[in-house]
């Protein structure tokens, strides 16, 4: 696994809201680093968020500032087969989380959340202290 982190909607809003935040300490770290990435996913769900003009500015200074991976054809057809799978055997996961989780699979990068539907995802997961 690279040493990169693709950073999820969850730990963004850590970052962005909270004070104090383990993930929030996390992404801080990665930016720091210049290890941060976002997929186009994470900025969607960042923007749906927004509270008003200030974070929205703010949300885009950070896109600007930091790698997003391209979300390809393949990466649609990642999603589709695990969700398929999973959901075979009773499990049913939202398609943003298997969207990020096949980009981060292509990427071979790990996966910065709190959500936990993607321990059931083939993908790296970042782990932070409690």
């Amino acid at each position: 696994m690279s040493s990169r982190i693709l950073i999820d909607t969850s730990a963004w809003i850590d970052f962005l809201r909270s004070r104090g935040g383990v993930l929030g300490d996390a992404v801080a770290r990665a930016l720091s680093d210049d290890t941060a990435l976002l997929c186009g996913v994470v900025i969607a769900e960042l923007l749906q968020g927004a509270k008003g003009q200030k974070e929205r500015q703010q949300l885009e200074f950070l896109f600007a500032n930091v790698e997003c991976l391209p979300v390809l054809p393949d990466d649609w057809h990642g999603a589709g087969r695990a969700l398929q799978a999973l959901r075979l055997s009773g499990i049913t996961l939202p398609l943003s989380g298997a969207i990020i989780a096949a980009v981060a699979q292509r990427h071979g990068v790990s996966i910065l959340t709190s959500d936990a539907h993607f321990q059931h995802l083939s993908v790296g997961l970042v782990a932070t202290p409690l």
